[in-house]
């Protein structure tokens, strides 16, 4: 019967074995992840101009946070002139994602194992939370007092617009007031004074015309005794 040990140690060993066959597998037989085999290739001429060519390339892996690779080119050309004639060419294009199909599994098992790193991770957004929730409280905060402001000095601006209103129409009354008085008064002026050059017109222009009538009508009537006179010295009856 086998010891509880051994047992232990051919599980141990077992696994280690499972391990070793794993990482010898697919992606670790030395091949590149990225392979491009040009096995024949035939160029009768290449002409190429190129102008302010930078190129930069990156690679950025990361471990906390979980895991995050970065892989990246920037290119860029000012100007290229590229001519080719009688290309033959045979090309083999190989992309391996086993590393990275790898690299995925194992952090979903690590995850698996210890599920405290989710709590970890979660623990960063209950603090945006939290944060944002007190930035949302600080910005209604905010609003209200810029609200009872506006409001304060909307009152304060309507009742200072009512007062000088006020103060306005009572003063255009008095204006208008003062100004209808004295328009009465000025009527009144002129239609005396008009009245008074009219009746001393008709004073005057009647007074030589009533004297100018009298005195002819004496003279008529003197006339008419002055022939009446005569007839009577010559014997006519009257």
């Amino acid at each position: 019967m086998p010891d509880r040990d051994d047992a232990e140690t051919e599980t141990f060993e077992q696994e280690w074995d499972d391990e070793e066959e794993a990482e010898t597998g697919a992606g670790h037989d030395g091949d590149p992840d990225v392979l491009l085999d040009v096995p024949e290739l035939h160029v009768e001429e290449i002409s190429l101009h190129v102008e302010d060519l930078q190129a930069r390339v990156s690679l950025r892996a990361e471990v906390l946070d979980l895991l995050k690779l970065n892989v990246g080119a920037d290119v860029s050309l000012g100007r290229v002139e590229l001519d080719i004639k009688g290309v033959q060419a045979q090309a083999l294009l190989k992309v391996r994602l086993d590393n990275v199909a790898e690299m995925v599994g194992r952090v979903l098992s690590t995850v698996d194992a210890n599920p405290q790193i989710l709590e970890q991770l979660t623990s960063g957004l209950d603090a945006a939370a939290e944060s944002l929730g007190s930035g949302a409280g600080r910005v209604a905060g905010e609003l209200a007092e810029g609200a009872g402001d506006a409001v304060r000095d909307v009152g304060e601006s309507t009742g200072k617009t009512v007062r000088d209103l006020g103060e306005s129409t009572g003063k255009t009354v008095r204006d208008v007031g003062e100004s209808t008085g004295k328009t009465v008064r000025d009527v009144g002026d002129d239609a005396g004074e008009a009245g008074g050059k009219a009746s001393r017109r008709t004073a005057e222009g009647a007074s030589p015309e009533s004297g100018r009538g009298s005195g002819r009508a004496g003279r008529t009537v003197q006339r008419g005794r002055t022939a009446r006179g005569r007839e009577r010295q010559h014997g006519k009856p009257p």
